[in-house]
């Protein structure tokens, strides 16, 4: 588990006056999951233009046949749309709480998958980069240090959603790791240095058994169904555990992957949709069983999209344009947005038709409840029914 230097006497603070780490009085618990799909999604083989001649002939070893796409509507540049069977077990919400978000893009695509990523997460786009996390604002807006744990927690990869951030967030690669930590205020040094290392590591390890005892209370076996095998479910069940125990940490990023499919796509893409459709149904059964499905917010998200065209190897290159999905209680399903014409490409590259981040300016406005936030000039009236 890391926690940041600049957020860790804070942080240490706010457990000495909230020992039960549970939501403040007054405070909606409310979830927010942000799911990266590591290694730039195959939009085109996710929502699948499976009635557009382009979609064949650019494709002809990896297209997917009519019979193995679930259809889910239409989109006016490239007429019916639908996902790949692989995700059949989402079939339950394609007409009750999954939305569809198509066309996701942004200005002057970067198609490197470090500074993609980095624009994704702090909100910048090819000409004009950003360094803080893009919700970091609201965030702290929301929920002051002393109603929560922690403001935000990633349990697979870096801090970088929640870079330069003032509130408290957290790093663990699995929360089980927290059980590790035994370091004792019983070791001594004559070094002020060593003096502070050691207080470091003692101050961490009654951090860590606080939250430990909290999440006692909630252990994997206590979910109402059993999660499927596998990383990405496993980092699922440890946000469930942090719901069903009611620690207070309103966002959880995880991350599955990769999607990096320059050769074999064919075997390796229905294999990743597979796994995270298993891990997506099982959490929202769970939720559902809990009682808690209305409280929490599922937000997909990929650095970019695959090249239109397959390569070569039997795979699809580093391309533009994308699609998001967007899954919870209070989620209005459907169709978001536009599918981008593959008749109409750019560099062999889908043109993006809505900029990621409204996304993020109606994710601000309407779960955070921060209407005036700093992605307000991208707001898309299309969005407007996805969160009740």
């Amino acid at each position: 588990m890391d926690i940041s230097k600049r957020n860790f006497l804070s942080w240490m603070a706010m457990i000495a006056m909230n020992p039960s780490l549970s939501w403040a009085s007054g405070i909606p618990n409310k979830y927010l999951i942000l799911v990266e799909l590591k290694g730039a999604n195959d939009g085109i083989n996710t929502l699948v233009p499976y009635e557009t001649d382009n979609y064949q002939k650019l494709r002809p070893n990896l297209h997917l046949k009519k019979n193995k796409i679930i259809d889910v509507g239409n989109s006016p540049l490239v007429g019916r749309v639908g996902l790949a069977d692989t995700m059949s077990l989402l079939d339950k919400s394609i007409n009750q709480d999954l939305a569809i978000i198509q066309g996701v893009g942004y200005p002057g695509q970067n198609r490197s998958h470090f500074k993609s990523i980095a624009i994704w997460e702090t909100g910048g786009d090819g000409q004009n980069s950003k360094t803080a996390g893009w919700l970091t604002n609201s965030l702290e807006k929301r929920y002051s240090n002393d109603q929560v744990v922690a403001h935000g927690a990633s349990l697979e990869g870096s801090l970088g959603l929640f870079a330069r951030g003032s509130g408290v967030y957290i790093s663990m690669a699995r929360l089980n790791q927290l059980y590790g930590h035994n370091a004792s205020n019983s070791q001594t040094s004559m070094n002020a240095l060593m003096k502070k290392i050691i207080k470091n590591k003692a101050d961490l390890s009654f951090a860590s058994q606080q939250i430990s005892k909290k999440l006692s209370y909630f252990p994997a076996s206590k979910l109402p169904t059993r999660m499927p095998y596998g990383n990405f479910s496993a980092q699922l069940t440890d946000v469930l555990r942090v719901i069903g125990s009611e620690t207070a940490i309103p966002v959880m990023h995880v991350q599955h992957g990769s999607f990096d499919t320059h050769e074999g796509q064919k075997w390796q893409h229905p294999q990743l949709l597979s796994e995270l459709t298993k891990g997506l149904a099982s959490f929202r059964k769970n939720l559902i069983n809990m009682g808690r499905w209305d409280d929490v917010l599922v937000m997909t998200y990929s650095e970019f999209g695959r090249r239109v065209a397959e390569n070569g190897a039997q795979g699809t290159d580093h391309g533009a344009a994308s699609v998001q999905f967007v899954m919870g209680g209070k989620v209005n399903a459907g169709l978001y947005g536009d599918y981008p014409s593959l008749d109409k490409l750019e560099d062999g590259d889908l043109v993006y038709t809505m900029d990621y981040r409204s996304v993020y300016e109606h994710i601000c406005s309407s779960w955070l409840n921060q209407k005036n936030n700093e992605w307000q000039t991208f707001s898309d009236k299309r969005l407007r029914s996805l969160i009740s």
